[in-house]
């Protein structure tokens, strides 16, 4: 018997949105970089443990393939969420 595990796309969908806000406060407020880096890492952590399920189905290039869309996505994300926060924070 195998136990398939559920997946919660709306739940998973407002942590990541929360991981990006965590992003842009930190710009907002000028905090300092490593605590930017580690809302990075941790939503790096995030995405890799939510997908599990899918990355041990993948094998050798497409695996690498996907896991280096995945974090150039996010990366991404997470710096132009930074970026605004700053831009932001002049503003006000």
């Amino acid at each position: 018997m195998v136990v398939r595990r559920h997946y919660y796309s709306f739940a998973t969908a407002m942590t990541e949105l929360c991981f990006a806000l965590a992003a842009f406060a930190c710009g907002l407020f000028d905090a300092p970089v490593w605590l930017t880096a580690l809302a990075a890492i941790s939503m790096l952590a995030y995405w890799t443990v939510t997908r599990n399920s899918v990355l041990n189905r993948l094998r050798g290039a497409t695996w690498a393939t996907v896991m280096t869309l995945g974090f150039v996505t996010i990366i991404s994300i997470q710096v132009g969420s930074y970026w605004l926060g700053l831009v932001a924070g002049e503003i006000i």
